[in-house]
């Protein structure tokens, strides 16, 4: 298998996921600011619940609208060009708005755009990559999610008094990477001829992979009940005003990515056929990192846990990944189930700070107690993987 290809992904997932970092963490968020300035928690709240909603409807959908295309470009290229044109028109175009129903309504335009781009994206590595070597293309994958999205925060961070340009110049990266990824990586006209199609009751049918969704599902709500309230916990462990806390949370957020790509790269590795096993130690880490800075509640315990979190993070990113594409019932349908499962990460983030904020309202602002329950939650995830029962790679059913 040629190695461009693993490269090719790296660089798609971080053009992909800057505009995630840069839009979603701070753009968006600075431009309600300004729009509203006393009531720009629940406009923003109301945004980003309104988005993902509309997200979580479409995903699946464009996952399996790619697998039943049949055009001279691929299954895969039209949406993934297609999506980048029209992001990147929204994206100029939301740059303009200064109002929050204007703002609002250009990321509900935008995220979903964003998303007919990753669905067929993903599923790239199921129709492309072979059993054996899909740790590794995970490793690339996930380093290109975690680069993203701190290159794009950074960027718009400095950039954030310019926004106009700042969208503009967004909007080309997007383009670009998404047609030279297209070029680089030609499209089969037509899907594996192997490949059959299952209805969707059927797909679903199987238990390994509705456990695969419920324990990433789980996962990912636990880690980010710590992650989005991060701001307020550096604040209550160093005591730091809003401005000064803000650069500390910056700073371990900085950590956390570079040990995520740390640990991806050594997934890439050590992650081979025991796909469950590796998840579950991951899990295992990430679950007693967790407990660090419940029992040493200051900067540097919260510091120890970012790294080791982030270490064990990207092991799992990788074997997880690995694991969903193993267990897809058909190629056939791979953007289609892949979409579902993405669903798996993109929900639990929606909901992790309503419940974080409930958590933390009736416990007087414990934050400690909020690292407990992460814990418990990460754990319970290592339990639900633990029943899977087979690791078959999808290509041999």
């Amino acid at each position: 298998m040629p190695r461009r290809l693993f490269w090719s992904l790296l660089g798609a997932s971080l053009a992909l996921n800057a505009m995630y970092g840069a839009v979603a963490g701070i753009l968006v968020p600075a431009q309600i600011a300004t729009a509203d300035p006393a009531g720009k928690e629940a406009a923003l709240a109301v945004t980003m619940t309104a988005s993902s909603a509309v997200t979580v409807v479409l995903r699946p959908v464009f996952g399996m609208l790619s697998d039943r295309t049949r055009s001279r470009f691929g299954r895969r290229t039209p949406y993934i060009v297609g999506g980048a044109i029209g992001a990147a028109i929204a994206l100029v175009a939301l740059g303009q708005a200064t109002s929050v129903v204007a703002i609002a309504i250009g990321w509900i335009v935008v995220q979903p755009l964003l998303n007919l781009i990753e669905g067929p994206l993903d599923a790239v590595m199921a129709d492309r990559v072979r059993p054996a070597s899909l740790p590794r293309a995970s490793a690339f994958y996930g380093a290109g999610i975690a680069i993203g999205v701190a290159g794009g925060t950074v960027v718009a961070g400095a950039t954030v008094s310019a926004v106009g340009a700042a969208y503009s110049g967004l909007a080309v990266v997007l383009v670009f990477a998404m047609v030279g990824f297209a070029l680089l990586e030609r499209d089969r006209p037509r899907g594996p001829a192997a490949s059959v199609s299952l209805p969707w009751r059927r797909a679903w049918a199987s238990r390994d992979l509705r456990l695969v969704f419920a324990a990433r599902f789980v996962l990912v709500l636990g880690h980010q009940l710590v992650l989005g309230y991060l701001l307020y916990v550096v604040m209550a462990f160093t005591s730091a005003p809003v401005d000064e806390a803000g650069g500390i949370s910056s700073r371990v957020i900085g950590l956390h990515i570079v040990c995520l790509v740390v640990g991806a790269a050594l997934g890439g590795v050590v992650v081979k056929g025991h796909r469950v096993r590796w998840i579950i130690a991951a899990s295992g880490v990430i679950g007693a990192a967790l407990i660090i800075p419940a029992v040493w509640s200051d900067l540097t315990g919260l510091t120890v846990y970012a790294a080791i979190a982030g270490v064990a993070r990207g092991v799992y990113l990788t074997a997880d990944l690995a694991l969903m594409i193993d267990l897809l019932p058909s190629r056939a349908d791979s953007g289609r189930d892949l979409g579902v499962l993405g669903l798996a990460t993109t929900l639990p983030q929606t909901l992790a700070p309503t419940i974080a904020g409930l958590v933390l309202v009736s416990t007087a602002n414990d934050y400690e107690v909020l690292f407990v329950l992460a814990s418990v939650l990460v754990f319970a995830s290592a339990g639900v993987i633990s029943r899977v029962r087979s690791s078959v790679p999808s290509s041999s059913r």
